[in-house]
């Protein structure tokens, strides 16, 4: 509140004792000044005690709440987080599954506030997204790629880049990715075959955005087939393109890519590219087989494959990953 505010408040509520002081009259000052005899011994005591500043309004915000996170919590809340950057509702997960600590999300978030790590949101109204899913395992497969981080290798004028070709199923969320040193149509279609290898289900459908490595239909003056295109249609596979300028219709793939640099690139750097590429085969295992998935109800992608009757001895092997 305006500390100006404050201090015109106090000084109206001075003029009430003030002329209490002359005339000696409760009821004929609460007449004069419009307030009930209630309000008048509110602050009688204050004032008595305190003066001008015991007149002066004080945050109503309570001492001590019997619901507030415990120390010992907030410090586990805290380092779980500085080693993490998980947020709030991954945080509250995790704490009730390993250390039996229920805590909703938003206290897990008000702990995060406190300490700093993040910052408070600006609560606005927003509409409920919309999420879909595909029923079963194969139904649909996101495809995209994401430009790894660059290197500077000896010997090498230029930064080293690599490319990451990732695809998700649209049901179970299982992955597999694979870098090449190339984005080409060429590299399309080894991916798709290395990709068909590792999926332990048959694919129906591939989806992927306008990039030149996946169609040619933005080029009309390229009069061939595309490679990628011609092989899926050898397999018997759809080839679906999202909208132009709409990345969120391959919105699984491209969470995906985000939850890579939280999780694996930004937590360390690489000089050697056969070295990332190791570190990026135990990333994805680690994400299929042990990462809790909040949108499969906190399942692993695997988890939630082995949930359909006919892939409940389903393995997945992670060899074709780590070379180009």
């Amino acid at each position: 509140m305006d500390k100006y505010i404050i201090e015109r408040r106090a000084r109206v509520r001075l003029a009430w004792f003030k002329r209490f002081k002359e005339i000696g009259n409760v009821s004929q000052v609460c007449r004069e000044f419009g307030l009930s005899r209630k309000t008048f011994y509110k602050w009688w005591p204050h004032y008595a005690k305190e003066g001008l500043s015991g007149l002066r309004d004080r945050s109503r915000r309570p001492r001590s709440h019997p619901k507030t996170v415990p120390e010992e919590v907030a410090q586990l809340i805290l380092k779980l987080r500085q080693k993490s950057r998980y947020g709030p509702r991954r945080l509250g997960f995790y704490l009730e599954r390993d250390y039996g600590i229920k805590l909703s999300v938003y206290g897990v978030y008000r702990v995060l506030v406190r300490t700093g790590e993040v910052k408070p949101r600006k609560t606005r109204p927003r509409k409920k997204p919309v999420y879909y899913q595909m029923n079963y395992p194969g139904q649909r497969v996101q495809v995209d790629v994401k430009y790894m981080p660059k290197m500077d290798l000896p010997n090498r004028p230029e930064p080293y880049q690599e490319y990451q070709y990732t695809a998700i199923d649209d049901c179970t969320r299982l992955r597999f990715v694979k870098p090449y040193e190339e984005l080409c149509p060429a590299n399309s279609v080894a991916f798709a075959q290395a990709m068909m290898a590792f999926f332990p289900f048959p694919i129906e459908e591939i989806q992927t955005d306008h990039g030149t490595e996946f169609t040619y239909i933005f080029m009309p003056h390229v009069q061939k087939p595309h490679p990628f295109e011609e092989f899926l249609k050898q397999e018997g596979i759809r080839h679906k393109l999202i909208p132009i300028a709409t990345p969120k219709q391959n919105g699984k793939v491209e969470r995906s890519h985000r939850t890579d640099d939280e999780e694996f690139y930004n937590q360390r750097g690489y000089r050697k590219p056969a070295t990332r590429r190791r570190e990026l085969a135990r990333h994805i295992d680690y994400y299929n087989k042990r990462r809790p998935n909040q949108a499969l109800d906190w399942l692993t992608p695997l988890e939630k494959l082995r949930s359909f009757p006919e892939y409940q001895t389903a393995t997945l092997s992670f060899k074709t990953v780590t070379h180009v």
